[in-house]
């Protein structure tokens, strides 16, 4: 029988890096880097803070669209009303009747419940960035600037909270 030579295959030595390479390298770097009088680079959100926005853009177009369903039918039967009071009469429905925020029924001595999902509401209006930029670029205050944003207030009902035993 003929004894067989195994070959192991050959690698490569590890490129050795000589430290005159190394600091021109970071001399390069150094010259490249921007000065205090250049503009910075463009910083990209992080992942989380981009994920977070897109939910409450999708729940702020979900409370659109119920808002706009809602107000057309109230059109079709010749009704002229706020749109909070419609959702809050749609959220009657199905037995939300006393709708308050989360600190408001922990004042008043209630918790949520674990793994209850508020419900959206339309909240006061306030001044949007672009109009309290157009509003100081007139010389007028802040408090002059139109209100054309409306947030979205996150409330819980009666259904959703249970009071505290103490």
């Amino acid at each position: 029988m003929k004894a067989t030579k195994t070959t192991t295959p050959k690698t490569k030595a590890p490129k050795t890096i000589s430290i005159k390479a190394v600091t021109e390298s970071m001399k390069k770097r150094k010259q490249t880097q921007p000065t205090a009088d250049v503009a910075p680079e463009i910083v990209t959100t992080p992942e989380p803070v981009k994920k977070e926005q897109n939910a409450i853009q999708a729940k702020r177009n979900e409370l659109k669209e119920l808002s706009r369903q809602l107000q057309k039918q109230a059109q079709d039967h010749g009704l002229k009303t706020s749109t909070n009071f419609l959702l809050r009469e749609w959220y009657a429905a199905d037995g939300h009747k006393e709708l308050k925020t989360f600190e408001q029924w922990k004042e008043q001595g209630y918790f949520v419940r674990k793994g209850e999902k508020a419900l959206l509401l339309w909240g006061h209006p306030k001044p949007s960035k672009q109009a309290l930029t157009t509003a100081t670029e007139n010389g007028k205050t802040e408090e002059d600037a139109e209100n054309d944003f409306y947030p979205i207030a996150y409330v819980f009902s009666n259904m959703q909270v249970k009071q505290i035993n103490k």
